[in-house]
């Protein structure tokens, strides 16, 4: 067997044991699903899991990074569209936070993962899910600079700052969900843009048009 194609089978079977973990992680509960189960679905014997995965927190990581690349795309996705109104353009943002955010994973798999990173700060899983945030608030950045540079946002505004202070609203609100899991996404959505309301009418200020009356 040639390199490439060994490379390509061992990309295979990870992607089939996430895949057999997310079905077992929704279907379970996190708690409840066995490394053991994991294998059976996939097949595989545990010790070849254990060449894949180190543990049960290890799969639940993957998963997580996995869907958060799925959140990335979507909104580059979303970005790449083109927008006039950053405002407008935030709030397809946000929608695709709470939607595409639980495509694969669940409430109880995210509260795991976050107490994961409270119990052990220093840990590789915390500095690996640290840099999920630091990757989202980029894209926030990035998009908001971009927006400046088409005069669709003042030239006077911070962009990092204002990037960084909308994105940890979000996830403030994002960290409210796993607490109410009756709270249906169009009201958390809702939630987030009038919270956000006054940071774009800063931002849209001394643009001329209707700006300060779209605040009011």
């Amino acid at each position: 067997m040639t390199t490439g194609l060994r490379q390509r089978k061992k990309a295979q079977t990870r992607e089939k044991i996430i895949s057999c973990a997310v079905q077992m992680f929704r279907d379970k509960g996190y708690e409840a699903s066995r490394i053991e189960d994991i294998a059976e679905a996939a097949t595989l014997s545990v010790a070849t899991f254990y060449n894949y995965f180190g543990s049960k927190a290890d799969m639940l990581l993957a998963t997580v990074l996995r869907e958060t690349e799925m959140v990335l795309e979507a909104v580059d996705a979303c970005i790449a569209r083109g927008h006039d109104d950053a405002e407008a353009a935030f709030a397809e943002i946000v929608e695709i936070y709470f939607t595409v955010s639980f495509q694969l994973t669940s409430r109880e798999m995210w509260r795991e993962a976050m107490a994961r990173t409270m119990l052990d700060p220093d840990a590789e899983f915390s500095r690996l899910y640290a840099d999920i945030d630091q990757r989202l608030a980029q894209q926030l950045i990035d998009f908001l600079a971009g927006m400046q540079a088409q005069g669709h946002v003042a030239p006077q505004v911070d962009t990092a700052a204002i990037g960084q202070l909308l994105f940890n609203n979000v996830n403030i609100n994002f960290i409210e969900t796993m607490r109410r899991a009756d709270q249906p996404t169009d009201q958390i959505c809702a939630k987030v843009m009038s919270e956000s309301a006054a940071v774009f009418a800063l931002c849209r200020q001394g643009l001329g048009g209707d700006g300060a009356d779209r605040a009011g």
